[in-house]
């Protein structure tokens, strides 16, 4: 008796169910868990965005779907594609400075699913306005990417998710290096100092970002 070639063996789909727990992040000596909340804290030119788009870039390079869900219109493509990520496996969903269709947007996401990465960009906004949006929103979005390989990562200004998160990492600038004089000075680098929030013992950890002005 022949078998359907569609009916696979049991050990065969747990195979297939197995998923990397934690991805690295390129250059930042982070990890974040699959299936969690992460949050990234900092405020302007801190490397937030950086972090972001080497997630999203190991991502896609590798065959996923992501998105991002931009609160305030910074993304932006160029930047992104110069990061390595992959534009045509990216999701952009603009949001013009409106907190409800960010978070209703990032909602129909998750409940989606089959996302790598959703990037939930709230730089920008109104910290009034982010301390107004209720807690169990973060719960919702926990529960409802809980046991999936989405990671569902927000940038933001202040610790917004409390406990809804897994990873909470905080960036501050500590130095930035500088070419030329006068008003034709140029940024080379800036050194970043990174802690988890939730790990009270822990080490800092320390890495640099570095530009590039050379045309792609």
């Amino acid at each position: 008796m022949s078998h359907l070639a569609l009916v696979k063996p049991l050990s065969h789909l747990r195979e297939e169910r197995k998923h990397i727990e934690e991805v690295e992040v390129a250059g930042f000596g982070l990890s974040v868990a699959r299936g969690a909340v992460a949050e990234v804290v900092g405020g302007p030119s801190t490397g937030k965005t950086s972090f972001a788009l080497s997630l999203l870039s190991g991502l896609t390079s590798a065959g996923e779907v992501c998105a991002v869900v931009d609160s305030c219109g910074s993304f932006d493509p160029q930047t992104a594609f110069q990061a390595g990520v992959k534009l045509e496996q990216l999701l952009w969903i603009k949001c013009e400075r409106d907190v409800e269709k960010t978070f209703i947007s990032a909602d129909h996401l998750v409940q989606a699913k089959g996302f790598g990465c959703i990037w939930l960009n709230l730089c920008g906004l109104s910290t009034d306005k982010l301390r107004m949006v209720p807690k169990t929103y973060w719960f919702r979005y926990r529960t409802r990417i809980k046991e999936t390989q989405t990671i569902l990562l927000a940038t933001t200004p202040e610790h917004v998710t409390g406990s809804a998160s897994q990873g909470a990492f905080v960036f501050e600038r500590e130095e930035a290096e500088w070419s030329g004089s006068g008003k034709f000075r140029l940024l080379r680098e800036f050194r970043l100092r990174m802690h988890e929030r939730k790990q009270l013992f822990g080490k800092d950890l320390r890495t640099r970002i570095e530009m590039d002005y050379s045309e792609v």
